[in-house]
């Protein structure tokens, strides 16, 4: 019995180094539209277990960045490029994107031996199965979504085949349930896996079921935005994610105190169905955990979750405080919608959340969500283009661990290249790629300090923007004139240091147009 109980302790042993000798597994987790302090640990009053668990066991970063729109995140994403050097002029968000100069993350993970997954948005003009995905499941996502029913735009598809959705169908929880199937099928195989969940939600419409948005209601309409965005703004500084010398910056104009505005309980049944939206996100993830305990692949599995962009008022189409983002009058946004039943009327007497509304937040929730930043999607300044980031690798990087290291979501693919010992390609198929421009980000996890970029720039839809350090440089797209932040003395943007550095910001600007022309001629 003793020398049994030695083998069965042995071969466990044994199986458990053999796991975290293999090449690790890759769950990389992207939300639509979430702002930046919508998840617990990054201070929001949403109820995220789920999402907070990877802070807690792993490493929160509070200086990364996307290309504040879902499009051009989505192609520095896949290919560790800048999205002009992809094709993606950065100011469209629907935009097909021709990535035949690019090789894409699935592709050269499938090709050293991964099996590759996704689920979710897909803006590809190829199908994601013919750009090195084994398994998909998602809409072709070129316009205007519902989380009830199918747009004519947006067909889905379940690997190659076309997919047409059940009665009881609720978009978020179809991807989980993809997500999970698929990822219980990555782990009964000896192969290493790379599953992509690209989350539609919480981007508007506001659409979810009344029984998750019932235990958010009354927490919004006993408290407002401007509370709820100072108990956040407190919770940050307290938990040591922001300095304690930082200012809160000022909402927007347009945005009235709560206890004025005449239809609070309206506005709180909007910011209910947002919650209970990305509640649905966390649900997801806490099965996609749960998999991977039960299956032993936990420790050897990298998982990342972030956002594509900062949080979106109105989808940038309608009116902020309407919400609806769309004309149901206007005969190009009935085209896109289709046959999806719409109720004519906007504002209190049609409250969001069921499948036959269409209806976004508004900018006073916008501004919460994305606390304690300036503006929102689109924008260039930080509350457009900074993503929380959190990565939980357990046989690699310790609990509880936060890094204020710059990264963009570019790195990711340069990452997950180095943990799989993958190199990236001067040819692929025919196609000679773009050099790579991310930086990996394995470094940081191993507790080592790690090369960062010199300078990061963008041209997003409102703005063109470009870092170097700790100095931040903004104008508008269509002209005019810089701006100059401290982003370590004012990370959110308050003081306008531009007429104090005139040297300084000229060498920003400078920096900024060799930026453009070198990613214009790479493409």
């Amino acid at each position: 019995m003793r020398l049994l109980c030695t083998g069965l302790v042995l071969f466990c042993l044994l199986r458990e180094t053999v796991i975290e000798a293999a090449q690790p597994n890759i769950i990389l987790v992207m939300a639509d539209d979430l702002g930046w302090s919508d998840i617990g640990c990054f201070g929001g009053e949403i109820r995220t277990p789920h999402i907070d668990s990877l802070a807690r066991d792993g490493l929160r970063f509070t200086q990364f960045y996307n290309n504040a729109v879902c499009g051009p995140t989505r192609a520095s994403l896949l290919t560790g490029l800048y999205c002009q050097q992809a094709g993606h002029r950065g100011d469209h968000w629907n935009q097909p994107k021709d990535f035949s100069r690019c090789v894409l993350i699935s592709e050269l993970l499938q090709s050293a031996g991964y099996h590759t997954m996704m689920v979710g948005k897909w803006q590809g003009r190829d199908l994601a199965l013919d750009r090195g995905f084994d398994r998909f499941f998602g809409p072709m996502c070129q316009a205007k979504i519902s989380y009830f029913h199918e747009v004519q735009q947006n067909p889905f598809y379940l690997d190659r085949e076309g997919f047409r959705l059940p009665e009881d169908f609720y978009l978020t929880e179809a991807l989980n349930a993809y997500a999970v199937q698929f990822l219980q099928e990555a782990v009964s195989t000896d192969k290493p896996f790379f599953l992509y969940i690209a989350h539609i939600a919480p981007h508007w419409p506001l659409h979810a079921r009344e029984a998750d948005i019932a235990p958010y209601r009354e927490q919004y309409r006993e408290r407002g935005w401007d509370e709820w965005r100072t108990t956040r703004f407190e919770s940050q500084k307290k938990s040591g994610l922001i300095p304690a010398h930082w200012k809160l910056a000022p909402p927007p104009p347009e945005v009235r105190d709560w206890k004025h505005d005449r239809d609070r309980n309206w506005q709180a049944e909007r910011m209910a169905v947002y919650a209970a939206q990305v509640a649905e996100i966390d649900q997801g993830l806490g099965e996609l955990l749960k998999v991977l305990k039960e299956s032993g692949q936990e420790n050897n599995t990298l998982v990342l979750f972030l956002s594509d962009n900062g949080a979106a008022p109105d989808g940038g189409l309608g009116p902020s405080r309407s919400g609806f983002g769309f004309d149901p009058n206007q005969p190009n946004d009935r085209w896109r919608l289709d046959q999806v039943p719409i109720r004519p009327g906007s504002g209190p007497d049609t409250p969001p959340g069921p499948a036959d509304t269409f209806a976004a937040y508004g900018l006073a929730w916008a501004t919460l969500s994305n606390t304690p930043f300036r503006s929102t999607k689109l924008s260039g300044y930080e509350g457009g283009i900074r993503t929380h980031l959190l990565a939980r690798w357990p046989a690699v990087i310790s609990k509880n661990q936060q890094s204020d290291d710059v990264g963009h979501v570019m790195d990711l693919m340069a990452t997950c290249l180095d943990i799989a010992d993958v190199k990236y390609p001067a040819e692929f198929h025919g196609r000679k790629p773009v050099p790579l421009e991310g930086k990996s980000l394995r470094p940081i996890f191993e507790g080592r300090t790690r090369e960062g970029h010199e300078l990061l720039c963008w041209s997003v839809p409102r703005h063109h923007v470009v870092r170097i350090g700790r100095w931040k440089a903004i104008r508008p797209r269509q002209g005019g004139d810089w701006q100059l932040f401290d982003l370590e003395a004012d990370g959110t943007e308050t003081t306008d240091l531009a007429p104090r550095e005139p040297d300084r910001l000229q060498l920003l600007a400078r920096q900024f147009e060799a930026w453009q022309q070198r990613v214009e001629d790479s493409r």
